[in-house]
Order: C-alpha cells, then sequence, then structure tokens
C-alpha cells in the first residue's frame, strides 16, 4: 500500500504518527486530508515510520543478487510458534502481526503443513441416548437386510425455525494446525421468526406447512388431519409408508399418537411402533440435509421480511421436489449413517464425517 502513496502523503503519515502515535487518529486525519485515497493498512503505517526512522529515507534500499525469499527458517519459526500459540487466529491478523504479506504467510503455512478446520455443530447426549440410538439403528439396518425398499417408504418429517438472520455462521471460527483437532460446538440454538413443518422421502418432499404462534398436540393433529394426511393419500405408496417423526411434545399428544396408530401401519417416533431415539439430528434426513439445503438456498437470496422468507421457502420446496433424485439420495444415505453411529457406539459420529 505505501508504495502507491505520494512522498507528501508519506511525510503526512509519519508526522501525523510521531504527533499520534496511534493508528486511529492517523487514518482519520489522514482521510480528512486525502479523502480519495485508500486509508493505509495499520501494518503499512508502521513500516513506513520504521523505515524513515531507521534510514530516514522511504525509498528502499538497493538490493543486489537474487530477490530475498520470506521462506527462511527465521520465518518458519516465527509462524509456527503464532498458530501454536493462537491456533484461532485469522490469516489477515497474522499477516498483520508478523510483517508478511498474506500470500508468502499462506505459502509458509503449506510448508508448515497447516490447515483450516471449522467447527461442527452437535447435539449434546444424554447418557442412555447411545444405547437407544444402537437399538433404531439395528432396526433400521436389519429392516434394510430383509427389504431394501424400507429406506424408500419412511417420510422422515420435521418442524425447524426459520429467522431472516438465522444461521449460525462458522466462516470466522477457524483453527490452524497440522492435524485435525475435530473441533466441535455444542449447541442449541431458539429464536422463533417462523415455525416450518416439512417431510421428504424418496419420492420428493412433503409441505411446507407454516405453523403460527406456538405448536401444540391439537394444532399438529389438526395439520396432520386436514392437511398431510389428506394428501398423501393420494400417493399410490400411501399403504406401505412408514411415518417418522422426533418426540417433540406436539407429537407426543394421545390425540396424535392414536391418529397416527390408525393411519399407519408402522410410525416412528415417542411410543411410535418403532421408537425413536431422542436428540438424534444426525439420523434424521431433515435435520443432516433438508432445512440445511433450504436455508442456504433461502438465506442467499436475503429475505427481507416474513413473507418474504415464506414465499422463498414455498418455492424451494418445489425446486426439491422436482429433483427425485436428489431425495433418494438422502433418504437411503440413511443407512451409512446407522452403520456410522454403530462403529461409534451410539455417539456422535458427524464430526468424524
Amino acid at each position: 500500500m505505501s508504495r502507491s502513496l505520494t512522498n507528501e502523503q508519506r511525510i503526512f503519515l509519519v508526522k501525523q504518527w510521531w504527533k499520534a502515535g496511534n493508528t486511529r487518529v492517523v487514518n482519520e486525519a489522514f482521510q480528512a486530508e486525502f479523502p480519495d485515497t485508500k486509508i493505509p493498512a495499520r501494518q503499512a503505517i508502521y513500516q513506513l515510520a520504521k523505515k524513515f526512522d531507521e534510514t530516514g529515507s522511504f525509498e528502499d534500499a538497493p538490493r543486489s543478487g537474487r530477490p530475498r525469499t520470506v521462506r527462511t527458517e527465521e520465518n518458519m519459526e516465527r509462524v509456527s510458534e503464532t498458530f501454536l500459540l493462537n491456533p484461532q487466529t485469522s490469516k489477515k491478523r497474522a499477516s498483520i502481526d508478523l510483517g508478511i504479506s498474506r500470500r508468502s504467510l499462506g505459502r509458509l503455512m503449506q510448508d508448515l503443513n497447516l490447515k483450516l478446520y471449522k467447527p461442527r455443530l452437535l447435539q449434546a447426549l444424554n447418557e442412555d441416548d447411545p444405547d437407544r440410538r444402537m437399538e433404531f439403528c439395528e432396526w433400521v439396518l436389519d429392516s434394510f437386510e430383509e427389504d431394501s425398499t424400507v429406506l424408500d417408504r419412511i417420510l422422515w418429517t420435521d418442524e425447524a425455525i426459520f429467522k431472516i438472520n438465522g444461521r449460525v455462521n462458522r466462516h470466522n471460527c477457524v483453527y490452524w494446525n497440522d492435524t485435525n483437532p475435530h473441533l466441535v460446538i455444542e449447541q442449541e440454538l431458539h429464536v422463533p421468526q417462523v415455525i416450518v413443518w416439512g417431510g421428504i422421502w424418496s419420492n420428493g418432499v412433503v409441505g411446507p406447512y407454516f405453523f403460527e404462534g406456538n405448536v401444540r398436540s391439537q394444532k399438529y393433529f389438526q395439520m396432520l388431519k386436514d392437511n398431510i394426511i389428506p394428501q398423501l393419500e393420494e400417493h399410490p405408496s400411501f399403504q406401505t409408508m412408514i411415518w417418522q417423526q422426533d418426540g417433540a411434545p406436539p407429537h407426543y399428544g394421545q390425540i396424535v399418537r392414536d391418529y397416527l396408530d390408525d393411519t399407519f401401519l408402522h410410525w416412528i417416533g415417542h411410543r411410535g411402533t418403532v421408537e425413536w431415539p431422542p436428540r438424534s439430528p444426525d439420523l434424521t434426513p431433515c435435520d443432516f440435509s433438508l432445512w440445511g439445503i433450504l436455508k442456504d438456498r433461502a438465506y442467499a437470496q436475503n429475505p427481507c421480511n416474513i413473507n418474504h422468507l415464506k414465499s422463498l421457502i414455498e418455492q424451494e420446496f418445489i425446486s426439491i421436489n422436482v429433483d427425485i433424485e436428489l431425495c433418494q439420495k438422502i433418504s437411503r444415505s440413511v443407512a451409512d449413517r446407522c452403520q456410522m453411529c454403530i462403529n461409534t457406539e451410539g455417539k456422535q459420529f458427524e464430526h468424524l464425517r
């Protein structure tokens, strides 16, 4: 940056630095004096002042022979120590602190085999959850061995909360190391804006259905009876369909369980014909795939209000519904996930994928 400045601007910067010794004050004065020139970076100001102090000039000293490389043993040690002491520092911050360009820093980090790892969000488990997860996964794999169509017949359903800016941004959560630390975050998020119900199976997606206010058993039952089940009954595979839902309180109401018992030969859920293991979003396609796809696509279009957000969600449901191959791939991937869950003795496995 300093090379693109005029001598007048360089002299001004150095004088302001001598007077204030504070880059914020220097930047404010520079912007006021030269409003059409980009403010130099803090490190550029440091280096400019240091060079003038040491040489009495802003010009680079003449060089002889081959240009000096930054990939020296000393710089390797400096970079290694920086990320060893603070592995969560950003590349930009390290570049400024070390006085090394980001491109050169990238080469040094590559030589040191430093890689970028981002944390994964995992659902915390209770003490007896692994056993219940194992039981469910064994049922899935045993059923799949007996009937290879079983995963195509399960309709996976769930509700999700969508908000205007409702995403966990992990792009700024970084960890540099030469081996994967499997850094994870266990966190629950409850910032309600609009509650969306949806389902996915190998024949496409079902929904969306938007709940107004809190979801209660009666409201959930009315949705099933008046909106969802009549729609599903028109599908030729309805008689062999297996309904899945998690153990959320609205799903557990007696009126809901009685209705599912009367409607489906088999259904998965809390006190269903097949027991659903609690705290297992890594085993249901809605959580590990559908909601992520929908939120990525909807938020990429910058919804300006709830009605706009609802419209975007409806559009994306239509888009996914025509991609039957994607729906089949997502639904059938449950078998592999169940096997991974068994391999980890019912514990979390998403961070190991």
